[in-house]
């Protein structure tokens, strides 16, 4: 067996062992590291199984790299008998019953919120082409786990705050909310334009593309808060951009506000035609 044999046929999962699983999200699942002692698992395994990201080291890759970590070589001749050796008890995927950590009936029982710090979340922000001292400032970082029974095992992701009270929790591996919904509002100067956004990975991607804040911004989280926004905007007077999505949600959205709010603007042909505000960014950045 050779090594475009062995990527063409088994996934990091189908390594590991579905017993390596602690959680799937919404993105992928999340393991511990088998090379070293990893208390808070730090292990993002890729929705298809063939690629992964260590959070705290920030190191990442295929299948291949996976089995050199875990053996400690990246001799290819090693590597293949170890395929040859190892015997391969639980295909992938696992069964759909390890979804846990979606909906209502799967609540947080711990929900910690401190400053962002991690260097696995400030890796995930560098992947989305993020700047990582303008997410300081808008973002934290929480702590969270969906079991009580899990004592001293939680994971870690962005958090972002709405005006509720709730929060908005995004990492490489899981996309989800703590109640209850609702929009954000960050006023940094009372004269300046608002900016409306769907979601805050955008929100922060324009603060990059801007290099500062400069604005005010009003995030929906879903635009089924689109109501909430404005109401938030009718009495002001300053310019108000939007900046939605470029797909027939953000349209509908972005007409809606247009007919309530007469200073609204669409600018979703600034970043056209990609579909948000990150890819657009992504796109500069890479490009």
């Amino acid at each position: 067996m050779n090594i475009a044999q062995i990527k063409n046929k088994y996934t990091c999962l189908d390594y590991l062992g579905t017993d390596a699983i602690v959680r799937q999200g919404v993105n992928g699942y999340l393991c511990r590291c088998p090379w070293r002692e990893d208390k808070h698992p730090s292990l993002s395994i890729s929705a298809n199984g063939k690629g992964w990201i260590d959070h705290t080291t920030g190191e990442h890759g295929n299948i291949i790299d996976l089995v050199a970590k875990c053996i400690g070589t990246t001799d290819f001749a090693r590597i293949c008998e170890e395929f040859e050796r190892k015997s391969f008890v639980f295909p992938f995927p696992p069964s759909k019953n390890l979804d846990l950590g979606k909906g209502k009936n799967s609540p947080f029982s711990v929900f910690s919120v401190c400053p962002l710090q991690s260097k696995g979340l400030f890796d995930y922000l560098v992947q989305r082409c993020i700047d990582t001292t303008i997410a300081q400032g808008l973002c934290s970082e929480v702590h969270y786990s969906f079991s009580a029974t899990e004592n001293n095992k939680y994971l870690y992701a962005l958090a972002f705050g709405n005006d509720k009270g709730g929060f908005e929790v995004r990492s490489a591996c899981f996309k989800g909310s703590k109640a209850p919904k609702g929009i954000t509002t960050r006023i940094f100067d009372k004269n300046a334009p608002y900016v409306v956004f769907e979601g805050f990975m955008d929100m922060l991607s324009f603060a990059t593309l801007c290099k500062r804040v400069k604005h005010n911004y009003i995030v929906l989280n879903s635009v089924v808060n689109v109501g909430a926004a404005i109401e938030s905007l009718e009495k002001t007077t300053n310019t108000i951009y939007l900046l939605l999505d470029n797909d027939q949600a953000g349209n509908d959205t972005t007409n809606r506000m247009k007919q309530a709010l007469p200073n609204a603007i669409d600018i979703r042909n600034k970043i056209a035609p990609h579909k948000d505000v990150n890819d657009y960014l992504v796109f500069l950045s890479k490009g």
